[in-house]
């Protein structure tokens, strides 16, 4: 159900001193008030009630929003308030309150239901007021900071961290199969093979029937028909062997594989410690631009200061030096272009630091898959311990090489101080030697021969096959991905290019619509970057038949605020799906008079299903343009005015002054009475004036609305005069309120005159018989004012809707 406003009451909020309510009833309002009468204290309210903040009053760190919410006449023990109620939502209705709690000001809501909490989170999605400062907010971000802010908006920023784990799933797959570097070490293994049994063997029934060949010397009576039968052969085998060589030369021949296969990655290995080498001098030498990325938020957030215009002064907000604020946004823009580029060189160098890191990590653990086994510490083992201990060491150096701060200013090793050498893997002849001595005694014994060659070419085998299932799995992870990555990547771009599409559209529909037939056509907005890495957007449009960007090149100051203002109410249309009001704070304030009375048409037009509360302080707009389309729409008017004593307030509506009035009558207070009876009187006689057509002189603008007594009385006299002999009867009490001497007191709009009690209780009397001349007093009567518009043209009478009160009429 689309949300509506039914009321909103503000008390002790800014300029509202006493209670200041809005009883909108769901419909819209116009609200007109002079600079300084606090018409902002409306818009302050709703958005401290949505958002706890006021934009205008948050971006300044000086402010205490609390202590600058709050009327700064209130008594410390009252509490400050925003209710508002919503039509056909009463489980939504709510209070946010402002008081003092251990002499700290503190806040909260008087509606704690779910239902609620769930409101307020949506509505904090939507789009509900806009101020005149912020209308070219979009248009003065960066290209970055547009997408951001329309990333949030529609959740694309969402659907973007999960494009990024998919890449970076993607990446960390690619970077574990370069890592584990399986050909390297499958030709380990098929070089085991081949030296075992004399062949390259990749089907297991190759194996077998390998195996059958060796054995079948021996007579064993064992035939090899599946992998288990392997083990019941060398079971059979270890029995009439020595079990001690079995597990020296077992040891030996895995240390071995472990050397032959980190020797074959020697230049692999150092060609990726050189790329991260050079990746760590290049930033290394540049320490200071590194240093500058962990600066960007900072900037970009000091840009958003400026271009917002919270910071006013011509300084700079962070250290308050005098600046050109535009040569320093100019400065921010150089400076966060190197950050970009400096940004990239450390994603180059986290790169290339991660793999060396992975690299060492896993070839350590390889080296100590050796270095662990029971027979190491053996005298025997020595020389492997040794030699092993020795690369452990080396390969130890590239990972601290990759643990090392580029920031710290120590240098890392150059690649051929550290490279592994073919010296470093010497020790491997007598791990040889000592392989061929065990053989050598072997010979003697074929089954120890055989239990060894069989052994280790079962080994050899299952970590072949170990390999390719790891990289067939890896690879088909990585194929996946890639085409999920691709193919998100192709949504993702798809789905924000339809959506902006769809966005521009509106936006360019509004901004024609306030600027027809005018140079600048088709305004859109347009991505920019890469296929799959999108950094930003801009606005483009049609200037002379060319594609101009961006905007500020050639709109004038009135073009840029009706792109604001267009961009604002296609972003309503887009995203507010839980609220159908909105807040317009003055938003036409540098707009030339065309735009305004175009913005005026948009708004009822575009937006007639929307409920508006639309502030402004133009007098000639808000008298010449809106007020006559708001009244033909039915809309609420109203003027906001200021007193010291009760601090921003509406005018008041005449039933209010009646009640006012007779309190006052009542209780003898009469200080200051002249003025709201003025003002009822005049509220009556225009009543009157309009609804027999009586004729005025023409006046220009607001001099029509402010009518003094005694012309609308001519006129009205003069009108009976001409058509009614019942009604010319009734003059006595015309004149009464006429040839007083209070009228004549009271005529000026602020005149001190105070006059007797009982003269103003004659003056009211007069008044209320002058209204049950003309105002039906059955209380069924639907249309109760006497009026042309009830006219019978039979008996020619001017009547009353329930024709009760009727009086002839010439026309």
């Amino acid at each position: 159900m689309a949300t509506k406003i039914n009321n909103i009451t503000i008390k002790g909020i800014r300029g509202a001193k006493d209670s200041l309510e809005l009883p909108l009833n769901g419909k819209s309002i116009l609200l007109y008030g002079d600079n300084g009468t606090g018409k902002s204290s409306i818009s302050d309210s709703i958005e401290w009630f949505y958002t706890n903040r006021v934009s205008h009053l948050s971006s300044n760190s000086e402010i205490d929003l609390k202590d600058a919410l709050r009327n700064s006449e209130l008594d410390e023990e009252a509490v400050s308030e925003v209710n508002i109620s919503f039509v056909k939502q009463s489980d939504i209705d709510c209070s946010k309150t402002l008081f003092n709690k251990r002499a700290k000001l503190t806040t909260g809501f008087s509606n704690s239901s779910d239902a609620f909490k769930q409101y307020i989170e949506a509505s904090k999605e939507e789009n509900l007021l806009l101020r005149y400062q912020y209308l070219t907010d979009f248009i003065d971000n960066t290209k970055g900071d547009k997408l951001k802010y329309l990333s949030d908006i529609i959740g694309f920023s969402e659907v973007t961290k999960k494009k990024e784990v998919l890449k970076k799933s993607y990446n960390s797959i690619r970077t574990e199969i370069k890592n584990q570097n399986f050909e390297a070490q499958t030709n380990t293994q098929k070089q085991v093979l081949i030296e075992k049994l004399g062949a390259t063997i990749s089907q297991e029934e190759n194996l077998l029937e390998k195996i059958n060949e060796k054995i079948k010397p021996l007579k064993t009576g064992i035939e090899v028909i599946k992998m288990e039968d392997i083990d019941k052969i060398l079971v059979h085998l270890k029995n009439s062997t020595n079990n001690k060589l079995n597990k020296e030369l077992a040891l030996l021949e895995k240390a071995n594989t472990v050397l032959n296969t980190l020797k074959s990655e020697i230049d692999f290995i150092d060609s990726e410690y050189v790329k991260y080498y050079d990746e760590f001098e290049v930033i290394a030498n540049d320490v200071e631009s590194i240093m500058q990325t962990f600066l960007g938020d900072l900037l970009k957030t000091g840009d958003t200061v400026l271009s917002k215009k919270y910071h006013k002064d011509s300084s700079c907000p962070l250290c308050l030096q005098p600046k050109n604020v535009e040569e320093l946004r100019t400065e921010i823009a150089i400076r966060l272009k190197d950050i970009e580029e400096s940004s990239k060189k450390k994603a180059s160098f986290d790169k290339a630091k991660q793999l060396v890191n992975e690299i060492t990590v896993e070839r350590i653990k390889r080296l100590d898959t050796v270095l662990s086994d029971n027979l190491i510490t053996a005298d025997e083992s020595k020389l492997i311990k040794k030699g092993f201990v020795g690369l452990k060491g080396k390969i130890t150096e590239y990972q601290k090489s990759s643990l090392e701060r580029v920031t710290s200013g120590n240098k890392i090793p150059k690649a051929e101080t550290i490279k592994l050498s073919a010296s470093d893997f010497n020790f491997q002849n007598g791990i040889t030697t000592r392989i061929k001595k065990i053989q050598e005694i072997f010979k003697k014994d074929n089954s120890a021969v055989q239990y060894s060659n069989i052994s280790a070419s079962k080994d050899a085998f299952l970590k072949i096959k170990q390999f390719e299932k790891q990289k067939v799995k890896l690879e088909k992870q990585r194929k996946t991905l890639e085409i999920i990555y691709n193919e998100f990547v192709k949504r993702q771009k798809e789905g924000l290019e339809n959506f902006i599409a769809t966005f521009s559209s509106t936006i360019n529909e509004y901004y024609q619509y306030m600027n027809p037939d005018e140079p600048f056509q088709e305004i859109k907005i347009v991505t920019i970057g890469d296929e799959d890495e999108l950094n930003g957007i801009t606005i483009e449009y049609k200037y002379n038949g060319n594609w101009v960007s961006p905007p500020q090149k050639y709109f004038s100051e009135s073009h840029l605020n009706c792109f604001g203002l267009s961009f604002f109410l296609a972003s309503v249309n887009a995203f507010n799906n839980k609220n159908k009001f909105i807040i317009l704070d003055d938003v036409i304030s540098s707009f030339d008079s065309n735009h305004r009375k175009r913005f005026a048409e948009l708004i009822f037009e575009k937006f007639s299903k929307y409920q508006i509360i639309l502030l402004t302080h133009e007098e000639d707009w808000f008298t010449n343009f809106v007020s006559p389309l708001a009244k033909k729409k039915g809309w609420l008017i109203n003027e906001i005015k200021w007193t010291e004593d009760k601090g921003t307030h509406l005018e008041e509506e005449p039933s209010d002054l009646r009640e006012r009035i007779e309190i006052n009558l009542a209780d003898s207070k009469i200080e200051n009475l002249g003025n709201p009876i003025r003002k009822y009187l005049e509220h009556s006689l225009k009543d009157i004036a309009l609804n027999i057509e009586a004729k005025l002189s023409f006046q220009y603008n607001n001099s029509n609305e402010h009518r003094m007594p005694y012309e609308l009385i001519m006129g009205i006299k003069s009108e009976i005069k001409k058509c009614s002999t019942e009604l010319k009867a009734k003059f006595l009490v015309i004149d009464r309120i006429e040839s007083s001497s209070i009228l004549g007191n009271i005529s000026s709009h602020d005149n001190p005159f105070n006059p007797k009690i009982g003269d103003l209780k004659a003056f009211w009397a007069d008044i209320l018989e002058l209204e049950r001349i003309f105002i039906c007093e059955q209380s069924e009567c639907k249309r109760p004012m006497v009026s042309l518009k009830n006219y019978d043209t039979v008996t020619k009478r001017i009547r009353c809707g329930c024709d009760y009160t009727k009086y002839d009429w010439k026309k």
